[in-house]
């Protein structure tokens, strides 16, 4: 396999090096994206207001969700030419992942990285943290392909996650900017629409409290889904559950599962949010949702991914190992909103509505600067 990664960055840079002849456009951003086959919203919110403060900017969306590169490796080969092609003469791109042709050639001096993550924080380790864990990418795999390598800038949630962020991606902190993400912006700004369309849609929502359970992806057989469903009280509340992209959850005919709508608007329409390790309790917190933690697994995902939050010192009497207990606790319905005010003062720096603006003046302060090649 490293044999297979030395010729793919070889190749890459090898046809880049031509690629990169093409004089470079200083009014073109190139977005980025391995999660999606389709422009995140993250991405839209950001090319909307690029577009209003300056309509001649030329956009560019390269998304194409890869899970691994060898699964349609023809249609991923080719989407990686297409990433270097554009990137040859672009002045900024904007990714929210690691790719290939981000991280693993030389590009020219002009063009700045900007890295914007795909998560509000880092609850859970991740990228060069979790390298020692069964759960982390392969050290090797890691090493050859320069995971996250040629960001000249990363976004990060607040200053307390920065350090966490730091470690993940092998960067001082120097490299980080607390902004946030657009997506936070849009909770902000928009709740009671978005809301108001979920309700239209989903009357039988407006009868009850509603709770959304939106836990993290696991590599490995673990799925107490039906346990959580069966603990729930059903004339009390209605429970939406929305599965990771990369898994498949145990549900029964009980559960509303919205496809039409994302987790991100889900968040919007619920009265309590469940999770686990997942970012989304941060999203959560930007609107005040009342999150509570089911980690059943929680020795177990500490030792094979690892964490970076105390989820029992930050998130005191909310975290739960056994369903009944946190179906016990919802039927009180005695949360403490102190607490979830703390987590959200600590790990939410921006929390004006401003993480778009922040980071288009970023965009076009990179543009505007010329760098002779």
């Amino acid at each position: 396999m490293s044999f297979i990664n030395y010729i793919i960055k070889f190749t890459c840079n090898f046809v880049y090096t031509f690629m990169k002849i093409k004089k470079t456009n200083y009014n073109k951003v190139v977005f980025i994206s391995r999660l999606s086959n389709k422009k995140t919203l993250d991405f839209e919110l950001l090319e909307k207001e690029l577009l209003k403060e300056n309509k001649n900017i030329e956009c560019v969306f390269l998304c194409r969700r890869i899970v691994k590169f060898s699964d349609g490796i023809l249609g991923n080969v080719i989407y990686t030419l297409k990433c270097l092609s554009n990137l040859a003469n672009a002045k900024v791109c904007v990714t929210d992942s690691f790719t290939i042709a981000v991280s693993s050639v030389k590009h020219k001096k002009s063009l700045k990285i900007i890295q914007i993550w795909h998560s509000m924080g880092a609850i859970k380790k991740f990228g060069c943290q979790s390298l020692s864990y069964n759960l982390g990418r392969d050290k090797k795999t890691s090493k050859i392909l320069n995971i996250h390598a040629n960001y000249d800038y990363i976004i990060s949630g607040s200053k307390e996650m920065t350090k966490y962020f730091a470690l993940a991606f092998g960067y001082d902190e120097s490299s980080f900017l607390n902004y946030g993400l657009p997506r936070i912006d849009y909770l902000i700004n928009n709740e009671d629409e978005i809301k108001n369309k979920i309700l239209k849609q989903y009357k039988e929502l407006k009868n009850k409290k509603n709770i959304l359970y939106a836990p993290t992806f696991r590599n490995y057989e673990s799925d107490n889904t039906l346990d959580l469903i069966n603990s729930i009280d059903k004339n009390k509340f209605n429970l939406i559950i929305k599965s990771h992209a990369n898994q498949d959850l145990k549900l029964n005919k009980e559960v509303y599962t919205c496809d039409e709508f994302s987790a991100l608007e889900l968040l919007c329409v619920s009265d309590y949010v469940i999770t686990d390790y997942s970012a989304i309790a941060i999203e959560a917190a930007s609107i005040n949702k009342k999150t509570l933690y089911y980690v059943y697994d929680y020795d177990k995902y500490k030792k094979e991914n690892g964490l970076n939050i105390d989820l029992y010192k930050e998130m005191k009497g909310c975290v739960f190992e056994n369903a009944s207990e946190l179906s016990d606790f919802l039927s009180k319905d005695k949360y403490d909103m102190n607490i979830l005010k703390r987590y959200k003062d600590k790990y939410i720096d921006v929390q004006d509505g401003t993480s778009t603006k922040k980071i288009v003046s970023l965009i076009i302060n990179n543009l505007k600067e010329v760098n002779h090649e």
